[in-house]
């Protein structure tokens, strides 16, 4: 094979591995249903167990972060204490280690029976119920077949100048092969990966020992760059775990590159020195390096374990939008007790009613009196909100066998769908007022359909939370048949003093959703009394 074959046969490999991996995690979305949390907290019930499930986790989605992912909404929805949580994640990075000693092995013809077998399998609706399962290892089986080709791949690298020149310059340094390891970790965004590619170049010749197990070295600081510089859409759980998880491959790394580093000198032996002395192979000595720096990751997170509540509550404060996001009263137990649950849902939903008034802010005409909240976050709070009740309600039909509850329960579900309408109507309202031009009379129209809205969205959640008849009647009253008014404002927008087309067409649309705010707090208040019957 010659160098110009070499490099798409590369780019093949990393593709292959790559879809495989993707396969994997996609495989693994099964875990966020309400029954599998439940299961993985009863996994975690102690030290070993959750050490367990971290390493299988590892093992089985070869992403650390994408466990840090799962993680986080367990913790959210309080179906997992955060320091099992950081256990875990600490546990998941061992288990990431898989495809090293894979990589290191000869697995070529049972990776073409499993790809072969499993993809037959798909296709064959027979075993339809499995499918998942079939996926999986179809996964496995082009991650593998990755490997195969990179191992290909790497043959004849040596012959090519610029290969020649870049593995020069980094067997001749140990501080610019852990820098190196940082920079891949970046850009190639996966520990094992870039393990896998290292198995393939060294088991050539075409890297030194030292060097190899310096730039693996270096992919435990890459994580903690890769959560600075791609962690900035992340918030609450998801972001502290991600910085554990960074700060313990940092330590990690940061340890074993000193050691390296210190053994240069000749005073005390390299971990390369000593895996030679056990008689394995280059591949595996690499694997076995990787395995060690992963096991140091739950050891670090011992050490740091009193500390590690407060360094990571510094690290990222929990906003008011974050705080949002978790169920407060909802309860695994209450599942047992309907009146209770049912109740307990009023409480969440009452919330949700709460959060509205920030969802306004950005079309008020009273900049002074907004919440001081980011809309998009306070959206995406109420989205996984809902969720967390929506399935909660679920779990509590199916378990129901009284008939009249059955009935509250249903009436509480339509309530929960006609709130997330009322989310969606108020959201979209205040967007389109937004976009109307500053101090026109438009956006003058637009701002009074906003603060009639805060005044509506008040009045319900009061209702909500209180159940005062006072608060009832004043709501009845706003929520009333206000038909023709409605139709006056549609006439008057319609003029020419309204602005452009674009302007007129935008507070129709406004008016119309408006409309369905009173029409959806309305049903949202009527199937609260029937519940409360």
């Amino acid at each position: 094979m010659t160098v110009g074959e070499s490099l798409p046969l590369f780019l093949t490999g990393l593709v292959f591995f790559f879809i495989g991996l993707d396969g994997i995690k996609a495989s693994l979305k099964a875990l966020s249903s309400r029954s599998m949390r439940r299961r993985a907290h009863a996994a975690v019930s102690s030290p070993l167990r959750a050490a367990a499930l971290g390493a299988t986790l590892g093992a089985l989605s070869q992403s650390a972060t994408a466990v840090s992912f799962l993680l986080a909404g367990l913790v959210s929805t309080r179906l997992l204490p955060s320091e099992r949580a950081l256990s875990v994640v600490a546990w998941a990075n061992p288990g990431t280690t898989i495809l090293a000693f894979l990589a290191a092995v000869n697995l070529n013809v049972a990776t073409l029976w499993l790809v072969g077998l499993a993809g037959l399998g798909l296709r064959n609706r027979r075993f339809k119920r499995t499918s998942a399962m079939l996926g999986a290892l179809l996964g496995i089986g082009f991650l593998l077949y990755g490997l195969t080709q990179l191992k290909r791949a790497a043959a004849p690298l040596h012959e090519s100048d610029w290969f020649a020149t870049a593995t020069i310059a980094l067997n001749g340094s140990l501080v610019l092969g852990f820098v190196a390891g940082a920079l891949l970790r970046v850009l190639i965004q996966s520990s094992s990966a870039i393990v896998v590619v290292l198995i393939a170049l060294c088991g050539k010749g075409l890297l030194e020992i030292e060097q190899t197990i310096m730039i693996v070295h270096g992919t435990g600081v890459g994580i903690g760059l890769s959560v600075l510089l791609l962690g900035q859409g992340l918030r609450g759980e998801a972001l502290r775990i991600s910085y554990w998880q960074a700060i313990l491959n940092a330590c990690a790394a940061v340890g074993l590159g000193a050691w390296m580093l210190f053994a240069a000198t000749g005073l005390i032996p390299s971990l390369p020195s000593l895996l030679e002395w056990m008689h394995l192979s280059i591949e595996v000595e690499i694997a076995v390096a990787f395995l060690i720096q992963m096991l140091l990751c739950p050891l670090a997170g011992r050490l740091l374990s009193r500390h590690a509540a407060g360094l990571l509550a510094s690290l990222a404060p929990e906003a008011r939008e974050d705080e949002l996001a978790k169920v407060r009263f909802l309860d695994e137990g209450a599942l047992e007790a309907s009146e209770i649950a049912i109740e307990l849902v009023g409480r969440e939903q009452a919330r949700i009613v709460g959060a509205l008034p920030a969802l306004l802010d950005r079309s008020r005409l009273d900049a002074t009196a907004t919440s001081g909240l980011k809309h998009a976050d306070v959206r995406a709070s109420l989205e996984s909100l809902n969720t967390e009740i929506s399935g909660f309600l679920a779990e509590l039909a199916a378990t129901e066998k009284d008939h009249a509850r059955g009935v509250q329960i249903a009436s509480t579900i339509a309530r929960q769908q006609s709130l997330a309408e009322l989310v969606e109507a108020v959201d979209t309202m205040s967007a389109v007022v937004e976009r109307l031009p500053v101090e026109s009379t438009a956006r003058m129209l637009g701002g009074g359909l906003t603060e009639a809205t805060d005044v509506l969205v008040g009045t319900l959640r009061d209702w909500l939370e209180l159940g005062d008849a006072a608060d009832r009647e004043l709501l009845d009253a706003l929520t009333s048949d206000r038909s023709e008014q409605m139709e006056s404002v549609r006439r008057n927008s319609a003029a020419a003093d309204f602005g452009s087309a674009e302007d007129r067409a935008a507070i129709l649309y406004a008016t119309s959703l408006f409309e369905r705010t009173v029409y959806l707090a309305r049903r949202v208040a009527d199937r609260d009394s029937s519940t409360s019957d």
